[in-house]
């Protein structure tokens, strides 16, 4: 295991901030699907309605919708963590249920991955740290590195769906191995399900395709730089751990995920309680000489897909 080098804050956290609660995270997922919706749906309207001059200049309204996509992801990962129902099983279904939404994502191949890169965070045995860091160019980031994992997860849901039964779970505890087996049969059948809605949809809904396509092109592209603002730092910097972005833009947009230092450290509070644990650990004194851990704009943060800022391993988070 790699050199620990960010050990966690001993910081006493109120303890209601661990407690899921379905209600919350239910309102939680209207509101991403009102932000994937919402723009979407004017956007469709503005295309029919209005003149390319006036679909050019709502090109926010698809950017808002690809957002609002990617939180869908987001939903997913929170789900596996059991932070969407205090029922573990309860919480993985709302989040295969949300992040299917997102064509191609299977989050349950997903998090085979996930929770090993908890456990090893940057190290060599990361998978996180072995995919993403391979990739050096802005290019490859932007057009393979999350295509490849992409594929990589369904190819696992399938294997965990209708290959041989695995034993012990692939997954952590409490999730035995034949409820991991449901959840990716599950998680396939929410990825047809969907599938099958956006089919009928862009069949019926003039102007639907471009906005589909174009919002699905920026979630794509969120998802690829994502790993990169949340692990990739300048050469200058000695192995640290993650990044955590601060702007208030980025906690609407990303509601309390953009804080993944934080959730590095509490991976048990659902991320949009993770601007309180932040505010903590500020109070706490913990970031005074760890300033860099910390990106406090919202458009310097993508630089970091650039290959100036490699992703970098040998350290443990935990």
């Amino acid at each position: 295991m790699a050199r620990q080098l960010h050990s966690k804050p001993q910081v006493r956290l109120d303890r209601s901030l661990f407690k899921a609660r379905s209600g919350e995270s239910l309102l939680i997922i209207g509101y991403a699907l009102c932000l994937f919706l919402l723009p979407l749906a004017l956007f469709v309207w503005v295309a029919n309605t209005a003149s390319t001059l006036w679909v050019l200049l709502c090109s926010p309204l698809w950017v808002l919708a690809g957002y609002g996509w990617f939180l869908q992801a987001i939903l997913g990962h929170e789900g596996f963590h059991f932070n969407l129902s205090s029922k573990p099983m309860h919480s993985c279904y709302l989040g295969i249920l949300t992040s299917s939404l997102l064509p191609g994502f299977c989050v349950t191949g997903y998090f085979v991955d996930h929770w090993q890169h908890h456990r090893y965070s940057n190290s060599e045995q990361d998978p996180d740290y072995r995919h993403f860091s391979r990739y050096r160019s802005l290019f490859s980031r932007l057009a393979l590195s999350r295509l490849i994992a992409t594929s990589n997860y369904l190819q696992a849901t399938l294997r965990l769906a209708f290959g041989p039964p695995v034993s012990p779970s692939p997954l952590p505890s409490p999730l035995s191995a034949a409820q991991v087996r449901r959840l990716a049969r599950c998680n396939i059948a929410c990825q047809v399900g969907w599938l099958s809605v956006y089919t009928v949809a862009l069949w019926q809904i003039d102007g639907l395709l471009l906005g589909f396509a174009l919002s699905l092109a920026v979630a794509f592209l969120l998802s690829a730089v994502n790993a990169y603002q949340e692990h990739a730092f300048s050469e200058g910097h000695d192995q640290p751990p993650a990044r955590s972005r601060t702007s208030r833009l980025s906690t609407w947009l990303h509601v309390g995920a953009n804080f993944h230092l934080e959730h590095h450290f509490y991976p048990a509070v659902p991320c949009w309680r993770l601007p309180k644990v932040h505010r903590q650990l500020l109070e706490a004194g913990w970031y005074a000489d760890r300033q860099y851990l910390l990106e406090k704009r919202f458009v310097p943060s993508f630089k970091y897909a650039s290959a100036r800022h490699p992703y970098r391993g040998d350290t443990v988070n935990a």
